[in-house]
This record gives C-alpha cells, sequence and structure tokens, in this order.
C-alpha cells in the first residue's frame, strides 16, 4: 500500500445511503395541493396545452393520483435525467421548475411509487421510469425501473394528446393521503378524497389563474382538468368589478450588473353589499384569510396570500388585496425556496412596501370596510334591542321612576319631578322609531361621543345607545345572537339612567354628565384591543333578530 506523504488530499467517493436519503426526503413539508402544483409546473415547462389530473380509489381502498400532459415529452435520455434526484438545469431560465427536484419530492412526499412515461413525438416509443422506496430499501441502491408503458398509461396519455408527445406521471401506493379509517373504501375516505379534490381544484384555479384565463395576455392559454372537468380561473382582485387598482408601480433591482424589474397592484374590493350579482358576491370569497399579497412568479401564484410578515390579518382588511408580481431574474434577490412557496424581500424593499406603497390602500380598505360595518350595525341594531324594550316595560310599573311635569319647546328644557324635588334638565323627548320601543333606542351618535344618554320615549324612561361608540360595536354586535347577553347590557344601561333621573338635582346634574362622559371614555380605550365586528360569511347583520 502506497504510504500517504504529509500533507497530501486524498478524495473519496461518498454516496449518500439510498434508503435514508429516499425516505428523508419525504417530509419536506409538501401539503397535497402544493404537491400535485408542482406536477403541474413540469407540464406547463414542457409547453403543454392540455393538462388532465385525476384522483381515484379503487375497490380496496388504495389511492392513484395521475396528472397527463401533451407537452414537448422526453426520450430516453431526458426521462432518466428528469427521474435524477437534482437533475440537470434546464435551458429555459423562465422555467417554473427550477431544482431538479420538485418532481420527486412532491410525489414522494404522499406515495411510495412514482412513474413517469412520456413520448417525444407520436411516433416514438413511449417509456415508463420508476422510482419504487420499496424496492430501495430492499436493494440499498438507486435502481431506477426502465420499461415500455402499460396500457394504463397508454390511455391517460390518449386523454390529453391521442396522436402526440406528452407525458403522464402516476402515483402509486399513496400512503400518506388518507390514512386511519377502519373501512379504508368506505364512505367516509370516499368523501375525504372528494375533499382533497375540491380543495385541489380552487388551488389550480388560484395558482394558475393566468394560464387558465384565455382573456389574460401575460401567460399563454392552458386547459387544466380535474378528474374530467374543467377548472376556472379564479381572479383574486376581481378586475370585473375593481376595474382596475388603487395603486400601481413597477421597480427595479440590481443584480449584479443587471437589473430585473417587478410589479406591484394593489386592489380595494366591494364590501358585500355592493356586488352586482349574489353570484360575483359568493365568487369575491370575501373571508379575513383572503386578504393580503398575492406574490407570482412567471404568472404562476407562488406565495400568500398573507402579509409576507409585516402585518397581522384584520377584519377590517379584509378587502385589501395586492398583486405582487416578478420573473426568474428576481430569484436569488427573493430567495425563492425549493417548493417555489415562500420569497425572502430584503429590508429595504420590505420596509418600501410596509411603510409607504401600502399604507394608503389599506387606509382605504379600513375605511371601505368600517363604513358597512357602520350600515351594518345601524341595521342590526333596528332588531336587537326588541326583547330587551318588551322585558324591561313588564317590570317597569314596579320601578319608581321620575316624571316629566312641564317641557319647554323653545329652550329645550325638561323639568322632571324625582325624589330629590323639581329640576330642570336638557333631556331628549323621542318617538319611538319602531313598535313596542319604549324604553331601549339606538342611534348613530350622541353628544361628545358618550355611550349611552337618558332620555323619554313616549313619556316612559328611556336610554338611547350610541351605536357608533366601540363599545357598542364590539361588545354588543358580537353578541347578538345572545338574547340574555344583550337584555343584561340593556337593563344595566336602562338602570343607570333611571337612577341618575331619579336622583339628579340642579347641584349635581353636572356630575352625572362628567360621569357618562368619563365611563364612554374609558370603555372606548378598553375595547380597543377587540377585534372589529365583521359580518358573518352566511349572514347578513342587517337580519339580525335575538333569540
Amino acid at each position: 500500500m502506497k504510504k500517504k506523504s504529509k500533507g497530501e488530499v486524498i478524495f473519496l467517493d461518498v454516496p449518500p445511503d439510498p434508503e435514508r436519503i429516499s425516505e428523508s426526503l419525504r417530509d419536506t413539508g409538501y401539503e397535497f395541493n402544493t404537491a400535485v402544483a408542482d406536477i403541474i409546473d413540469n407540464s406547463i415547462s414542457a409547453k403543454a396545452t392540455v393538462i388532465d389530473v385525476r384522483m381515484a380509489m379503487d375497490f380496496g381502498g388504495q389511492v392513484f393520483v395521475s396528472v397527463a400532459d401533451n407537452g414537448i415529452g422526453m426520450d430516453r435520455e431526458e426521462l432518466v435525467n428528469a427521474m435524477r434526484y437534482g437533475s440537470r438545469r434546464r435551458a429555459d431560465p423562465a422555467s417554473l421548475g427550477k431544482f431538479g427536484l420538485g418532481l420527486k419530492t412532491a410525489s414522494t412526499a404522499f406515495c411510495r411509487r412514482l412513474s413517469v412515461t412520456s413520448r417525444n413525438s407520436a411516433d416514438s416509443l413511449l417509456l415508463r421510469a420508476t422510482w419504487d422506496l420499496d424496492h430501495i430499501k430492499k436493494t440499498d441502491k438507486w435502481e431506477l425501473s426502465l420499461a415500455n408503458a402499460t396500457g394504463e398509461d397508454e390511455r391517460l396519455l390518449a386523454a390529453v394528446g391521442p396522436k402526440s408527445s406528452g407525458t403522464v406521471v402516476l402515483w402509486e401506493k399513496v400512503d400518506r393521503l388518507l390514512r386511519d379509517y377502519v373501512n379504508p373504501e368506505g364512505k367516509y375516505a370516499q368523501n375525504a378524497l372528494k375533499r382533497y379534490e375540491d380543495e385541489l381544484r380552487f388551488h389550480i384555479s388560484m395558482v394558475y389563474q393566468r394560464f387558465l384565463d384565455s382573456a389574460d395576455s401575460r401567460a399563454r392559454h392552458v386547459t387544466i382538468r380535474v378528474n374530467g372537468t374543467p377548472v376556472a380561473a379564479w381572479d383574486p382582485f376581481r378586475v370585473v368589478v375593481t376595474k382596475r387598482p388603487i395603486a400601481e408601480i413597477t421597480r427595479e433591482v440590481e443584480i449584479g450588473s443587471k437589473t430585473a424589474a417587478f410589479t406591484v397592484r394593489a386592489f380595494v374590493l366591494p364590501r358585500k353589499d355592493e356586488y352586482p350579482s349574489e353570484e360575483e358576491r359568493k365568487a369575491a370569497h370575501l373571508a379575513n384569510d383572503m386578504q393580503g399579497i398575492y406574490v407570482y412568479r412567471e404568472n404562476r401564484l407562488i406565495h400568500g396570500p398573507d402579509w409576507l410578515e409585516m402585518f397581522r390579518k384584520e377584519p377590517h382588511y379584509t378587502l385589501c388585496r395586492v398583486e405582487l408580481s416578478f420573473d426568474h431574474g428576481l430569484d436569488d434577490a427573493f430567495q425563492v425556496d425549493i417548493k417555489k412557496s415562500r420569497i425572502l424581500l430584503n429590508e429595504t424593499l420590505y420596509e418600501w412596501l410596509r411603510d409607504n406603497f401600502l399604507a394608503g390602500p389599506r387606509r382605504e380598505a379600513q375605511a371601505r370596510a368600517r363604513k358597512g360595518a357602520s350600515e351594518a350595525i345601524a341595521g342590526a341594531a333596528a332588531l336587537l334591542h326588541a326583547a330587551s324594550n318588551s322585558a324591561i316595560h313588564a317590570k317597569a310599573g314596579d320601578v319608581n321612576t321620575a316624571q316629566v311635569t312641564s317641557v319647554d319647546g323653545r329652550s329645550g328644557s325638561v323639568t322632571v319631578n324625582n325624589k330629590l324635588g323639581t329640576t330642570t334638565l336638557r333631556i331628549r323627548l323621542v318617538d319611538k322609531k319602531n313598535p313596542g320601543e319604549f324604553h331601549v333606542q339606538p342611534t348613530e351618535s350622541l353628544q361628545d361621543g358618550m355611550l349611552w344618554e337618558p332620555a323619554f320615549i313616549d313619556g316612559n324612561s328611556a336610554v338611547l345607545l350610541n351605536t357608533g361608540h366601540p363599545y357598542y360595536q364590539k361588545v354588543y354586535i358580537p353578541n347578538r345572537k345572545s338574547g340574555v347577553t344583550v337584555q343584561g347590557l340593556d337593563s344595566l344601561m336602562w338602570a343607570l339612567c333611571v337612577a341618575e333621573i331619579n336622583n339628579v338635582s340642579e347641584a349635581n346634574k353636572r356630575n352625572f354628565e362628567e360621569m357618562r362622559y368619563e365611563v364612554s371614555r374609558v370603555l372606548r380605550k378598553l375595547v380597543d384591543d377587540l377585534p372589529d365586528p365583521l359580518e358573518d360569511e352566511d349572514e347578513d347583520m342587517s337580519q339580525a333578530s335575538v333569540s
């Protein structure tokens, strides 16, 4: 044996353990929708015009997932390279595929056998390459099987291109999708698979919106089907209604000696009551989790919606959606991850987005949401206190209350007779707005922003409640379905007013006003961190009633 001289360096070929690596790469964090989208990316990169996704379960409960396309396909050498972990870089840097791992890691995250069948022309031999993790475990070798295609491969490819090039990706031994069902092929398992299908359909409609929309010139048109049904594009920005962004800018970023550009567009969607039709309102998906920044790389949604850790998702920003678009030239600058589902902005760009660009659109979205909430609250308030009025009126006769003895219409003064004698006050005399409204009446505002104020409704001692006060919006409205809670609040407010009118005098009336002002001020601060009122997804607050 040759003796190694001092300082000499030798190099050893140390291949990774096949079983450990193949099993470890199953845990890269893929979700089902993201994994299927990675396969679709390859089809789009292969210039496919038709992509057919199928999900099925056999009588034994085994699940199969396939993605077939009519793209340019692959010959034998290209097929083997595509199945290589860390395949060679594609010639086109704009390709949706990026790291040469997505096909394998996305697939084996859910299945133990991955087969890819392909041909690069109608006359070429259709070949199938297969990674079987159980075979790798048994042989402890990176053995990729290569064989002629099966009849099932032919059938799946014929669905998208009977006489053309194309590729079929097939997942078998799917062990990480449906788990722990007593009856694997039973109704519950079937329903779970159907939920996966529905969620995947929406995911595809959002992620590939620009490709699915034939009227969108930013990307070439592609038809994507799920279990035979074409997927329609879903536009998060509802341009058919919003028409145009309220803010838009294109900025350049220096990447070494080159520059690359990205575009940001902000949209503020209409409130629920502003849509031209119920169908369009539902299509907008006006949910809190749909607000934020939608990030697109090469016209494909790769991240979002969220605020990229700039802000929390809060109800009064639900109407704000922002589009951030860039191409492959900014991959390094934005640190796109292996699943193409996350970006990291540098500090300068992050601060510019947060402090400058987003400030105006978020303000506008908040103003529009608050206006809508105020209108909805006003509608809800009309019916909210009906039960309280009835309950208080039934007991009011048992309570000694001050009586109005005279009214000076010119000065607006009222003379009341209470336990301390006769006192002249400025107190409102109001008519009931709704039948049975004797003691509690909501109003849009009160002087000095007070939460409540004593009044007389048709001669009955009453309380006026300020629906514009944050306490009313954040305590009354969220509890509008709880009759007991609303009646308890109303009874307390009415009792405070009765106590004030029964004990007010010329000497202390200013003190009572100061107390109402101070309590209203403190309550405004105490509810500041409570969530803003938000209309229920399926119920208009204007139809709210107390049980």
